[in-house]
């Protein structure tokens, strides 16, 4: 029955593509993205066998803890409807009546108390809503997840094909071909509501102010913050700055990314002496501790078992609540997360992917910055746009993140901006003139 449905609904999906007008891509046909489509079920379908017969224990595996607990809440449904869907919608749910069903469900509640929203909720609610399609079978929730990852990445290179109409063939690769964005977007996960979220909200705020992009942009904007609400900080600066450049002027434009850039530094930093807002170092220093805590073993999981020291742990500096530690462990949160795993810390095939991946990522960026277009004619905005977004989110994570298996996945939703900044820069006639076997990309 899984197997019939997952075709099913598979068919189903690409039939809405080809009818969607949203998927009228250029340099892209409807049979591609179909194509695209079924290698991201593909990928999905190995993220589940990886983590089902090769790492057993289902109660680690992320795959299956949300997925688990989304029975859990579906299955208030049939006694207590009305409350089911308080939990569904986050309104009048947070009574002690509703205490006993948080306690079935094994992630519903963080192991530490924090001050950031848990956005474990949002997965377990997304999942349990697909339950209504999938009638509890895992690889249909595969499906549906591939085709919201499919949409956002398809935002993503709508929003800049305009400005690469010559390197179209490269930035098919770098939005929806990149392997860790095929593996990890792809799989019941949280990435691949990021995906969705963020590739909307980022095309939809470059077409504002019509009702339905204002419509659009308030609802996607609140999926991101509640999926991954350091995506969401990360990329609203970027935002701001487009819009500002959108309905202005591209002139000074450097001089706009300046004064974006220190006002919401300024107001973000001091936000707790005018609201009841947790200042973010603190934030930042306790995400710090926590990760810690996994990364040497000292945290149980849902079952009461201690949780093993993390086999990719790494040592990275003390981050202290204060902006003189943040500058001062950046270096190293930036060196972690653009380069590491370093090929010889590779322990595992994905650790292996991931620094495949980097050493790649590094001869391109050379590439890209030794054969860069001239000055004058490169979109400057967009480069600041897609580095903002992207230094931010490195930092966030660097800061943080003491596991080199979790840095990697963490900054999939990154991985096409950085690589699509550089595309902004290259000359690419320069480099198959030099490279002449290169032509194959012209």
């Amino acid at each position: 029955m899984e197997i019939l449905l997952t075709i099913t609904y598979t068919f189903l999906f690409i039939f809405i593509i080809y009818k969607m007008k949203f998927f009228e891509v250029p340099g892209l046909t409807k049979r591609n993205l179909s194509l695209i489509f079924i290698l991201k079920i593909f990928f999905g379908l190995l993220l589940w066998a990886i983590y089902t017969f090769y790492y057993t224990d289902r109660s680690t595996a992320d795959i299956y803890k949300y997925f688990d607990d989304s029975k859990i809440l579906f299955d208030i449904l049939k006694t207590h409807p009305s409350h089911y869907f308080k939990i569904l919608t986050g309104i009048g749910n947070t009574t002690p009546e509703f205490d006993d069903y948080y306690c079935q469900m094994h992630y519903w509640a963080r192991k530490i108390d924090s001050s950031i929203y848990n956005d474990s909720h949002t997965i377990i609610r997304f999942n349990s809503l697909v339950r209504f399609f999938s009638f509890g079978y895992y690889n249909v929730h595969t499906v549906f997840i591939c085709f919201l990852s499919l949409i956002g990445l398809t935002a993503i290179y709508k929003t800049f094909i305009p400005f690469l109409q010559d390197k179209k063939q490269e930035l098919v690769f770098v939005v929806f071909l990149l392997p860790s964005v095929l593996f990890w977007g792809s799989g019941v996960l949280k990435e691949g509501l990021i995906f969705f979220a963020l590739g909307l909200l980022i095309y939809y705020t470059t077409k504002l102010f019509s009702i339905k992009s204002i419509i659009i942009c308030l609802g996607v904007s609140l999926l991101l913050a509640f999926s991954k609400f350091y995506v969401w900080l990360a990329i609203f600066p970027s935002l701001l700055f487009i819009l500002w450049i959108n309905k202005t002027s591209n002139s000074k434009l450097f001089l706009k990314f300046i004064i974006i850039t220190i006002v919401l530094a300024t107001v973000g930093l001091n936000i707790d002496r005018f609201t009841n807002i947790q200042n973010p170092l603190v934030t930042l220093s306790q995400k710090q501790i926590e990760f810690n805590q996994l990364a040497y073993g000292n945290l149980t999981d849902a079952y009461h078992q201690v949780i093993p020291v993390a086999g990719s742990a790494i040592k990275i500096n003390p981050l202290e609540p204060t902006l003189t530690s943040l500058l001062h462990n950046s270096p190293q949160a930036l060196m972690n997360t653009i380069f590491r795993p370093y090929v010889w810390e590779v322990k595992s095939p994905m650790m292996l992917m991931a620094g495949a991946e980097n050493l790649l990522f590094i001869i391109f960026i050379l590439l890209c910055i030794i054969f860069i277009k001239p000055l004058s004619t490169i979109r400057w905005e967009y480069v600041l746009f897609c580095l903002s977004f992207v230094v931010i989110q490195f930092l966030i994570i660097g800061e943080t993140t003491p596991i080199l298996g979790a840095i990697a996945r963490y900054k999939v939703p990154a991985l096409p901006f950085l690589l699509i900044t550089f595309l902004l820069l290259l000359d690419k006639e320069k480099l198959i003139k030099r490279f002449p076997f290169l032509k194959f990309m012209a």
